[in-house]
């Protein structure tokens, strides 16, 4: 199957269509929750036990990511990386998935299985099994390439963490460098040749905030995908009905992402991430919290990069580093497009 490509029978429901879904099916070892009932099964929906009195947390994203092979990753990594980041961030462990693949007639089975195989891995690391899935083939020229629509679901066995949970006094804590993902899409599009490696920060963030998670300190947590850490930092302001006073000087970007950002005229504040979280945390245990996740490979640059205010609700106000203040507001639009 690798040797062929994507025919537009074999979304027609057919024999070809049993063998392009067996093919997709093969790549995935995870494909079910305990006794539940998988995609193996082929039935029309998936089944999967929860603990009792737990609360679940139930995410969908849709991904046309251009290019679909990027430095650091692929379509595939991206959506699981992606859906995953969404449940965990509320707080919960990531339990299932499911997986919608959209493909255009033509499209080479050996990227197919490649893309595969990058979700495949991802999964097997977080032990998330995809439990059920859908595929269409569409006719050449109505898509490009391919596009993923996946579901997350996790379970919060303790308190859901929420995007309205920030308070005064708080610290506003980043997991990482900002802008990493936008910038290596953006660079790679455009041909820019850059001296050092530019890559995705595409990544799960579960195993680096778990910990974190189940300290009970964390007041509001979000991944800041379209609309970069502007995006994150407003909504927590607007929803909190608080302020965000962020000191310029500790945000950590990449000398990459602050040339590329220059050359464009791009605000590395508004561009996406795909491996990153930002967080409110309670201020007695910032310190604690910040070297738990400088602890972690995925943590080592996080930083401690403002605090939360009463005064002045609903702004993002940004300490420059030559001692002035400027609002920060949120991007009208996706300043990259198609970068998940």
């Amino acid at each position: 199957m690798k040797d062929k490509i994507v025919e537009l029978s074999m979304g027609g429901g057919g024999r070809k269509m049993d063998e392009l879904i067996e093919f997709i099916r093969s790549h995935f070892s995870l494909q079910q929750v305990k006794d539940g009932v998988g995609i193996e099964s082929l039935d029309d929906g998936a089944t999967f036990p929860t603990p009792k009195e737990s609360e679940l947390v139930l995410t969908t994203d849709g991904h046309t990511v251009d290019p679909i092979f990027f430095t650091g990753g692929n379509i595939g990594s991206l959506a699981i990386a992606g859906t995953i980041n969404d449940v965990c961030v509320m707080g919960a462990k990531p339990t299932a998935m499911t997986s919608a693949l959209i493909i255009e007639e033509g499209f080479k089975m050996s990227d197919l299985s490649l893309i595969l195989k990058s979700m495949a891995d991802m999964c097997q690391e977080l032990n998330v099994p995809i439990i059920a899935g859908d595929t269409k083939v569409m006719p050449k020229g109505t898509i490009d390439k391919i596009a993923i629509v996946t579901t997350g679901f996790g379970v919060i066995e303790g308190k859901a963490i929420y995007d309205s949970g920030a308070k005064p006094g708080d610290k506003v804590i980043t997991t990482g460098p900002i802008g990493d993902h936008g910038v290596a899409l953006l660079a790679h599009r455009e041909g820019l040749n850059l001296q050092t490696e530019l890559k995705s920060d595409v990544a799960p963030v579960y195993s680096l905030i778990k910990s974190v998670i189940e300290t009970g300190k964390v007041t509001a947590m979000k991944d800041p995908t379209r609309g970069g850490l502007s995006g994150v930092l407003n909504e927590f302001a607007s929803k909190s009905e608080v302020s965000i006073w962020i000191n310029e000087e500790n945000v950590p970007i990449r000398p990459a992402v602050v040339a590329v950002s220059e050359i464009l005229g791009l605000d590395p504040y508004h561009i996406s991430c795909e491996g990153k979280a930002i967080m409110t945390v309670k201020p007695e245990s910032a310190e604690e919290i910040l070297q738990m996740l400088k602890n972690h490979p995925l943590g080592k640059d996080a930083a401690i990069i403002g605090e939360v205010k009463e005064e002045k609700p609903g702004y993002v106000i940004i300490e420059t580093s030559i001692g002035g203040h400027r609002i920060l507001e949120k991007p009208i639009g996706e300043p990259i497009p198609r970068v998940c």
